[in-house]
C-alpha cells in the first residue's frame, strides 16, 4: 500500500510516518509545505529508512488531488491543522483515496460528517478524529458501552505532564488547537442536546491513574460530544469532555490567549504582516525541532493519561465501566508520549488498505474501529489500556 501523510514535518505527523514504517513497512509519501524542512525532520525521526518527500500544501485541493493520483496513493492521513480537513477530504474523494485525520474540533467534525453520502456512493472510507483525543477516547467509550445494556452518561478526562521538576509539560498536540481550546466556548451533549458552556466551566477533580493522581479538569471544546451519543446510542443523554491541564501550562496558555496569540488576524511587524497565531506556531515548531535534536533523558518522565467513564445499566443494575489509558515517552526508541496521537491514524490507514476497515462513508472512530484488536495494536506501542467495572454499592 502507499500512504500519503500530510503535515509530515509536524509534531505528530513525523511520528505517524515512523509508525507506518516501523510497524507496517508502508510505502510512505511524507508531505509538507517545505520539502527541505521535511527532509530534515525525516532524518531526525527515521533512523534507517527512506521515504518519498513531496512539497504539498494542505489548502490546495488541486495540488493534493494531483499528488494522490500520480503517486497512486491508497490512503491519506491528514496530520495538518484541523481547518484543512475538508479540503484534504475533497481531494481524496475526487481522486479515490481513503482518509484519516486527527480531529475536527467539533464544528469541522459535523461538517465532515455531512459528506457521508458522497463517500458512501464512492465506496470510500473516511475515519475522522482518530488521534488520542478524539480517537482513543472514542474507541474506549464504544468498548465501555458495549458492556452495558443502556448508557446514560459518557465522561472523558485527559491530562499530561512529566515527572521532572520545573520542566514544562506542553501539550503533545498542535499549539494552534490548544489555543482554540482556550478561546472557543465548549459544547457538551447534555440532556440529549448540544449545549454551549462557559470557558473553563464544569470544573471537577478526578483521580487519574498513578502516578498522575488527582487533577482539576475543565470543559474544553472537543469532537467527542459531537459524535458519541449518536453513534453509540443506547439512550445516551450526556457526553462531556474535560482536560486537566498542568497548573503551569494552564497559566501559560491562559496568558498567551489573553495577549491575543490565538488571533489569526495579521498585524504589522516591521515591514511584514503576520498573525499572532502564525508567529507563535513558528516559534513552537522551532522549539519542537530543537527538542528532537537534543538527547532526551534515558528514563520515563513524560506522560499522557486518559480516563473514559461510561455510566449506564447492565440489566437493572446501575454500572460504570471505566477505561484508563496511559503512555510514556519510550526511552529505548526516543519516541515521545505523543505516539498516542501519531500511532492511531497509522493503524487505521493500514486497516483501510488491508480491508479491515471497509465501511464506505464518513464515520467517527467509534463507528469503524474494532476496539479489541485496536487495543492490541496500541499495546505493541507501549500504550497501556486497562478496564475497570463497578456496580452501584460495590467497590
Amino acid at each position: 500500500m502507499k500512504t500519503l501523510v500530510i503535515g509530515a514535518a509536524g509534531q505528530i505527523g513525523a511520528f505517524t510516518v515512523r509508525d507506518l514504517v516501523d510497524f507496517y513497512k508502508t510505502d510512505v509519501i511524507a508531505g509538507d509545505r517545505s520539502a527541505d524542512y521535511t527532509r530534515t525532520v525525516m532524518r531526525d525521526v527515521l533512523p534507517h529508512d527512506e521515504v518519498q518527500i513531496e512539497r504539498v500544501d494542505a489548502n490546495d485541493s488541486v495540488e493534493l488531488e494531483n499528488l494522490i493520483r500520480t503517486g497512486h496513493v491508497e490512503t491519506v492521513i491528514n496530520c495538518a491543522w484541523y481547518q484543512t480537513n475538508l479540503t484534504v477530504m475533497n481531494a481524496c474523494l475526487r481522486s479515490g483515496a481513503h482518509y484519516v485525520d486527527l480531529g475536527g474540533m467539533f464544528d469541522t467534525t459535523l461538517k465532515q460528517l455531512s459528506h457521508h453520502k458522497e463517500w458512501e456512493d464512492a465506496g470510500l472510507n473516511a475515519t475522522i478524529g482518530l488521534g488520542s483525543t478524539p480517537g482513543l477516547t472514542n474507541v474506549a467509550a464504544a468498548a465501555c458501552a458495549a458492556k452495558l445494556d443502556t448508557v446514560d452518561t459518557i465522561d472523558i478526562y485527559c491530562s499530561w505532564g512529566n515527572t521532572i521538576s520545573n520542566e514544562p509539560g506542553w501539550p503533545s498536540y498542535s499549539i494552534r488547537t490548544a489555543l482554540d481550546e482556550f478561546s472557543q466556548e465548549p459544547i457538551m451533549w447534555l440532556s440529549g442536546e448540544y449545549t454551549k458552556q462557559p470557558l473553563f466551566s464544569g470544573e471537577k477533580t478526578v483521580t487519574m491513574q498513578q502516578p498522575v493522581g488527582n487533577v482539576t479538569a475543565y470543559y474544553v471544546k472537543h469532537s467527542e460530544p459531537a459524535t458519541l451519543a449518536k453513534y453509540i446510542g443506547k439512550g445516551c443523554r450526556n457526553v462531556t469532555f474535560r482536560i486537566g491541564f498542568p497548573p503551569a501550562d494552564l497559566a501559560t496558555l491562559k496568558t498567551l490567549t489573553s495577549l491575543g496569540f490565538a488571533s489569526q488576524d495579521p498585524i504589522k511587524v516591521g515591514t511584514s504582516m503576520i498573525s499572532p497565531l502564525d508567529f507563535l506556531t513558528a516559534m513552537y515548531r522551532t522549539a519542537i525541532e530543537r527538542g528532537r535534536r537534543n538527547s532526551p533523558p534515558r528514563e520515563r518522565y513524560e506522560y499522557d493519561a486518559f480516563k473514559i467513564q461510561v455510566h449506564g445499566k447492565r440489566g437493572q443494575s446501575p454500572t460504570t465501566v471505566t477505561y484508563n489509558i496511559i503512555t510514556w515517552n519510550d526511552p529505548d526508541t526516543g519516541i515521545p508520549s505523543s505516539r498516542d496521537t501519531s500511532a492511531p491514524p497509522s493503524i487505521a490507514a493500514n486497516w483501510q488498505a488491508t480491508r479491515r476497515i471497509t465501511k464506505p462513508g464518513v464515520y467517527p472512530p467509534e463507528a469503524t474501529v474494532d476496539p479489541e484488536p485496536f487495543f492490541i495494536e496500541l499495546g505493541k506501542r507501549k500504550i497501556i489500556v486497562t478496564e475497570e467495572n463497578s456496580r452501584e454499592g460495590s467497590g
